[in-house]
């Protein structure tokens, strides 16, 4: 289990360098094997900040039903992501970014309906980024909003909150954030005035 840790913490401060993360926004789950070999994930604690994160900060949780294993509380998300793993056995990696473009757009008014505005956008985001309206952060609503959202979709905008993006592995995932906020930040910046493809 410390192999997987120590690339679970390799996989968090990757996001912080790549500035999809703000002050302690954020979280990042893995699905791994536990100590029983059954399905596991390791996700980030509840309070922590991703960029500074260490091994004492990464709770090892059942799938199944979300028990901690290691005694390590995780984050207030854990619904959503442990949801989304359950209802996608596909999915290995679930990242809650809030990076500067893409969480304006989060709180724009008026939301694009078509992030596709490069030719990656339908590779790597998808025809369609549902929103999920405004609800309480780690609510059991959040959760289950966010889950529907994903049953479909590999990324999901939480409106004035910020983004979900899910996908087989970190690398994936990880990508994909960064297309949707290469997205979001020529949406942003050409103030409306912006083709898709």
């Amino acid at each position: 289990m410390e192999k997987e840790v120590q690339y679970f913490l390799e996989c968090a401060h990757k996001c912080t360098a790549a500035g999809l993360l703000s002050c302690s926004s954020g979280n990042l789950s893995l699905r791994c094997k536990g100590q029983d070999n059954k399905d596991c994930a390791l996700l980030s604690a509840t309070g922590s900040w991703l960029g500074e994160l260490q091994e004492d900060q990464v709770a090892l949780c059942r799938i199944s039903d979300g028990t901690s294993l290691n005694g390590v509380h995780p984050t207030m998300e854990a619904g959503f992501h442990l949801g989304t793993m359950r209802k996608r056995p596909e999915v290995g990696c679930v990242l809650h970014f809030q990076s500067p473009y893409a969480t304006v757009v989060a709180c724009m008014k008026d939301k694009p309906a078509d992030f596709n505005v490069t030719l990656e956008g339908p590779l790597y985001v998808g025809r369609e980024v549902p929103v999920v309206p405004f609800l309480p952060p780690g609510s059991p609503e959040l959760a289950a909003a966010v889950v529907e959202a994903l049953t479909a979709h590999d990324i999901v905008l939480m409106s004035n909150h910020g983004q979900v993006a899910c996908g087989p592995d970190f690398p994936a995932t990880f990508r994909r954030a960064l297309f949707f906020e290469m997205a979001c930040r020529i949406i942003v910046l050409s103030r409306g005035n912006y083709t898709t493809v």
